[in-house]
């Protein structure tokens, strides 16, 4: 399953190979396919100089979302593909805020969007353990859309772990068993995708 998932990274890194999925699914000129255009240009321009401990360009992990979602999960809400490539735009990068991003979206897409930013840790005065608590008490009440988001960017993470420190590592396979696998048995999402990222990563 997770070969499957990792071939989908593979055979679709480029511009073209996502945007003829998309097309499968939306035709180019839509509404639609216009705002996911707009979603991929946006993250991929704020993230341009920014790389993963790996040294893979960081939007790769944004691409690799979006692409568990269409292809792996099959689902056909725009918004959620949209909100996949943006999830990382307001936490990361200071000139991207919930306003912009509703202005230059929609609303709603924020919305998402906030469901899986976490907070400023300076909001929890500077007590990093604190703010993710209480980031992950908000996530047992987002709505199911926010939850794809995710739990698909939790199941890449886990997919990109093996540049990180041991320590990293193991501090996201016992954060993703206290919090994220429950979340999906609760919503039935990426069960047992993330189950087989585990077993990978304890092997």
């Amino acid at each position: 399953m997770l070969e499957r998932i990792g071939k989908l990274f593979t055979e679709n890194k480029n511009r073209e190979a996502f945007f003829k999925i998309v097309g499968r699914h939306w035709p180019m000129g839509s509404a639609e396919y216009r705002l996911i255009e707009k979603a991929y240009d946006a993250a991929k321009n704020a993230f341009r100089h920014t790389n993963r401990e790996g040294g893979e360009r960081y939007f790769e992990h944004l691409r690799g979302v979006a692409l568990i979602i269409l292809e792996h999960l099959r689902c056909r809400d725009h918004e959620v593909i949209i909100a996949s490539l943006l999830h990382d735009i307001v936490e990361d990068r200071p000139e991207w805020t919930h306003e912009r991003v509703s202005f230059e979206f929609s609303q709603s897409i924020s919305e998402l969007v906030w469901w899986v930013t976490k907070p400023p840790v300076s909001d929890y005065d500077d007590d990093k353990e604190a703010r993710n608590r209480a980031y992950h008490n908000n996530l047992g009440r987002a709505p199911r859309k926010a939850l794809i988001v995710k739990l698909a960017d939790r199941l890449h993470n886990l997919m990109t772990l093996w540049d990180c420190t041991p320590e990293k590592r193991l501090r996201k396979v016992l954060e993703t068993q206290d919090y994220y696998l429950h979340l999906a048995e609760k919503e039935m999402l990426l069960i047992h995708e993330i189950e087989d990222a585990l077993r990978k990563l304890l092997a």
